[in-house]
């Protein structure tokens, strides 16, 4: 049976252009793509195999949600 693991990414991004705030995944903060952009983290995420699930986004605070899955790797 198909096993999955999931990753969740909080970004909060500045209100004009595409530069990040704040970047959280799994509740790590990662310092390093704060002056980078969403789309190239997401890209970057998509190279190691991860595929965008689920985006909620909470226009109040501009805050995005999203939810990534990958095939897990069972080791024998």
């Amino acid at each position: 049976m198909q096993k999955w693991e999931y990753l969740f990414v909080d970004a909060n991004m500045y209100p004009f252009g595409n530069k990040l705030i704040s970047l959280y995944v799994n509740g790590e903060e990662l310092r390093d793509w704060k002056q980078g952009s969403l789309h190239l983290f997401i890209n970057q995420l998509g190279e190691d195999g991860w595929e965008l699930v689920a985006l909620r986004h909470d226009s109040k605070y501009d805050q995005n949600c999203l939810i990534f899955k990958r095939p897990k790797i069972v080791k024998e």
